[in-house]
């Protein structure tokens, strides 16, 4: 049970006491609000204690234990109000300030402590990895993973599309907010093409779980890196949760490539965007963040990187309050 599902259930516990002992009151002073000429004692009361004095050895009377309830008296338990959880639920329904960062590492060739730094610096919440290895000889055998989660104090998810012998290479999603599921879709491949794919995850975030995803594009191939852009697509198609997708494109936003994706998807920088715009080597905006039209963006900006050849791209957004009191979809 998460934090956010004991705090409902305790907000519910106190709210339903409440109403319960308002009930109990109105019911006992009802007697007393009787227009004259109806007998109280023909309109039912609830069940209460009494206490008996019982007499002491002076004659005086002294507190004694609980007496019955009177003779004919009947016991009820006031029913909540209809509709209770739902108004608490509602109560505790709220937007909530997200920072997303994208961010290729260039396999943290660079110096993985200073990827970690660089990404720390911009205190986000969620985090989408290009060029991750895992256990790979060419980066030391480390779990780029596992490091950037424990150094972040973060959940983290790894994606692999390249699997050499133990070493793994792909992509990762870090997250502050708890991961409920995760998962990988394969991209479409050709001769000459690198195995590629779409990462995702669902978060809890403000009590409703949001569909994050990250991909990494084919680089050379123009005409298979748009048919992975197009598949991609499909699957977001589909989608009916909160949906944030970023990661390294290898185009720009003109392009035939991002087209389906800016279909469904608003792209962060023309709304929010600030600065510099340039992420790829060659100073072209090739890396992404875009997100469901319900979230809004508040901010964008990019920041150069002293060890990887691409900047991060750095986008605050408001995930709106849930309109679902609760409910969670898991992709299966």
């Amino acid at each position: 049970m998460t934090r956010r599902e004991q705090l409902v259930r305790a907000v519910l516990l106190v709210l339903v006491l409440g109403v319960i002992a308002t009930l109990v009151v109105v019911d006992r002073r009802r007697g007393d609000d009787l227009p004259a000429g109806v007998d109280a004692a023909a309109t039912p009361t609830p069940s209460v204690t009494i206490e008996t004095p019982l007499p002491s050895a002076d004659g005086t009377a002294k507190p004694g234990r609980p007496g019955k309830p009177r003779a004919g008296a009947t016991e009820e338990v006031p029913t909540p109000p209809p509709g209770i959880e739902a108004i608490a639920c509602r109560k505790l329904q709220e937007s909530v300030d997200v920072r997303v960062v994208s961010f290729n590492t260039h396999r943290s060739f660079g110096g993985i402590a200073t990827v970690a730094q660089e990404i720390r610096a911009l205190d986000p919440d969620i985090v989408l990895l290009q060029e991750i290895d895992r256990f790979h000889g060419r980066t030391g055998g480390v779990d780029q993973v596992a490091y950037f989660a424990e150094a972040l104090g973060m959940e983290g998810a790894f994606s692999p599309n390249v699997v050499q012998g133990n070493g793994q290479y792909g992509t990762a999603i870090l997250s502050r907010f708890e991961i409920i599921d995760s998962g990988r879709f394969p991209l479409p491949n050709s001769a000459g093409g690198e195995p590629r794919g779409l990462q995702w995850a669902g978060l809890e975030v403000g009590g409703q779980e949001v569909r994050v995803y990250n991909t990494h594009l084919q680089n050379k191939l123009v005409g298979l890196r748009e048919a992975q852009a197009r598949h991609v697509a499909g699957i977001l198609a589909g989608e009916e949760q909160p949906t944030i997708l970023g990661g390294d494109m290898n185009a720009t936003a003109n392009t035939p490539t991002l087209g389906p994706l800016l279909a469904q998807l608003v792209d962060a920088w023309p709304v929010a965007g600030s600065g510099p715009e340039g992420t790829g080597p060659n100073g072209s905006r090739i890396d992404f963040v875009m997100a469901s039209p319900t979230l809004e963006p508040r901010s964008a900006q990019t920041l150069r990187s002293s060890v990887s050849d691409h900047a991060r791209v750095v986008v605050d957004y408001v995930v709106p309050a849930s309109t679902d009191c609760p409910t969670r979809k898991r992709r299966a």
